[in-house]
């Protein structure tokens, strides 16, 4: 049974680029939230850094040492950063309406669509820079309105820890027993 690459490669991403960072990010403002923001930011560096490392994973491409570290500084820092920012604007910045976390996320949804796309040179059709607009405007919004559930908040977050590490572990066993049966076959 073979698994093409690029299933992988989107098993790796969604797992370790998407579904780790926003549980540590929800974590991260439910640390600050009971006052232990230098806890969630640790949070926040751990999940950066294995997105970083996640992102440098493609085994359809030959290795090259310099494209590897750049990638993953690359990433990891946007990642950090994003994230970052986003738990001090909702925790420092008291309520100031709907409208103006709207219009924050919608600016922070298409600097990150810039930054994946143009940056990390991530290829994402230009169509998806208004999707990525309104889901920045949605999620800041959706944020707010879970901060104050905090234990619902917690919940989300588990599940998407564990979607996470399933889909990480689960494309690395397929990329082991991939391995394996090419090296019992060959």
């Amino acid at each position: 049974m073979e698994i093409s690459p690029e299933t992988i490669n989107s098993l790796l991403d969604l797992g370790g680029q998407y579904a780790l960072p926003i549980a540590a990010l929800l974590r991260a403002l439910y640390a600050g939230m009971r006052g232990r923001l230098p806890e969630g930011m640790t949070e926040i560096a751990a999940a950066s850094v294995f997105a970083g490392v996640v992102a440098t994973v493609d085994p359809s491409q030959p290795f090259d040492l310099r494209q590897t570290v750049l990638e993953l500084l690359g990433n990891t820092v946007f990642v950090a950063g994003l994230l970052s920012f986003i738990v001090v604007y909702l925790l420092r910045m008291t309520f100031r309406g709907l409208w103006f976390d709207g219009f924050i996320g919608a600016i922070l949804g298409i600097v990150a669509w810039l930054g994946w796309t143009q940056v990390l040179q991530n290829e994402w059709p230009v169509w998806t820079a208004p999707l990525a607009v309104i889901a920045g405007a949605a999620a800041f919004i959706l944020l707010r309105f879970s901060l104050r559930q905090l234990m619902r908040l917690m919940k989300i977050a588990t599940y998407f820890i564990i979607a996470g590490v399933v889909l990480v572990i689960g494309a690395g066993g397929i990329l082991a027993f991939q391995w394996l049966t090419s090296q019992l076959a060959g």
